[in-house]
């Protein structure tokens, strides 16, 4: 909206200024070349009636002549009653004729030299003003035109950008969750274009989501519930008190199992409702990922071993959430455990604009055609038929990821052989 504010104040005050400037110049030169030649046919006609009057005695009876036939008046003042100042008196006694301008009329002037008198010939001011008039309508017509006229070119943009927007708005509302628009660096509405992008795209996210939770929702349940049908049905034709005992604990670990499924469920709804509530701050990634390593090797049952040797020695800092950066490194890490062999490598480095992390394992690994699928939730690795787990933790990874700008990719180890993850996220600017 600024890059829209800044581009219409820009537009109206430049048409303005320069049209302004442009037709008062014009008024200004058109008015200046008028003054100047337009009295030059009043001195000739003075100057022949002059010469006219000079040679005639009956000065009189001519001009009582020229007021009953001409609408211009014509009259003569002794030189001892037409006081001019010194800087024109000299002009007019040798013969030159002048012109005086008022606001009524144009009075030309010639000094007879035989008479003494002067000859006055008096022209009214209306034509004048009626012409000067209808170039002043004329050029303000202009002006309020050009005005007009820029702000069209200006709108011509933004309204075939808007057109673009309620157009690909419309085909997003029809189901097309593909539309989005092709955003250009001239538009005045780039803010708006680019949160309807984003808008977009989440809902799309969103809408995906929901069909995987869904359709494994009621995958993950059928399992269960079917166990549980069994059990009660079961349990109603034993009258054993230990096959009741028996088929009570499968109950009940069924039970557990989908309460177990539910929890997993909101946890992830929790982190989209959550998503604008990333906390920023300045952290040590080392000492996270050194923090996650101690929580997961101080378990008994854990027989991996995890070599956080390769970490860069020099202290990472970037700027995350210290919670959900948390929960990325443990998903990662708890994934990689899960998989692997005997070992996993985790190795961390920076460059002048990002920081990476690499979490490597001596397991199975990803297949090239899984790697793109494994992000997306209830999804689990081709050998997850031995595993536990609702394949949420790698979808987790992704979202918190991407909360931090940053980007997780898969690849197979070079050194231990299994799955690679590496997530590489901005430097901080501090």
């Amino acid at each position: 909206m600024k890059k829209l504010i800044v581009s219409l104040v820009v537009v109206i005050l430049s048409a303005i200024i320069f049209l302004g400037w442009g037709l008062d110049s014009f008024f200004n030169e058109y008015q200046h070349k008028k003054n100047t030649d337009e009295f030059s046919p009043y001195r000739q006609i003075i100057n022949s009636l002059a010469n006219t009057l000079e040679e005639t005695g009956n000065l009189a009876q001519f001009v009582s002549a020229w007021q009953q036939q001409n609408q211009q008046q014509l009259t003569l003042t002794p030189i001892s009653e037409f006081p001019l100042p010194i800087s024109l008196r000299d002009s007019f006694s040798q013969g030159h004729p002048l012109v005086l301008e008022s606001t009524e009329l144009i009075t030309v002037n010639k000094l007879l030299q035989t008479q003494q008198q002067v000859l006055t010939l008096s022209i009214p001011q209306q034509g004048k003003q009626q012409d000067n008039l209808a170039l002043q309508i004329i050029l303000t017509t202009i002006f309020y035109l050009g005005v007009l006229l820029c702000a069209f070119i200006w709108l011509g943009p933004l309204i075939k950008r808007l057109q673009l927007l309620r157009n690909t708005a419309k085909r997003f509302g029809e189901g097309d969750f593909s539309a989005r628009i092709n955003i250009s660096n001239s538009s005045y509405i780039i803010d708006i274009e680019n949160e309807f992008n984003f808008m977009a795209e989440q809902i799309n996210t969103l809408i995906k989501d929901n069909k995987l939770l869904s359709n494994a929702v009621s995958h993950d349940l059928r399992t269960p519930l079917a166990r549980l049908r069994f059990g009660i049905e079961a349990l109603g034709e034993t009258n054993n008190p230990k096959n009741k005992e028996k088929y009570v604990r499968h109950l009940s670990r069924d039970i557990q199992e989908m309460e177990n499924l539910v929890a997993v469920l909101l946890n992830y709804a929790s982190l989209e409702q959550k998503m604008i509530k990333v906390k920023r701050m300045p952290l040590n990634l080392n000492a996270l990922i050194k923090s996650a390593v101690c929580n997961l090797t101080s378990s008994d049952a854990c027989s991996v071993a995890m070599d956080i040797a390769k970490l860069a020695k020099e202290n990472i800092i970037i700027d995350g959430d210290e919670n959900y950066l948390a929960m990325l490194i443990n998903n990662l890490l708890s994934n990689a455990q899960q998989y692997a062999a005997k070992h996993v490598r985790i190795t961390t480095q920076q460059t002048c604009n990002s920081v990476s992390m690499c979490i490597e394992d001596d397991g199975p690994g990803i297949s090239k055609e899984m790697r793109e699928h494994v992000f997306k939730p209830f999804t689990r690795g081709e050998s997850d038929t031995i595993q536990q787990g609702y394949g949420m933790g790698l979808a987790i990874v992704v979202r918190v990821a991407a909360w931090h700008g940053g980007k997780v990719s898969i690849s197979q180890s070079e050194v231990l052989g299994g799955a690679k993850f590496t997530v590489v996220f901005n430097r901080a600017s501090h």
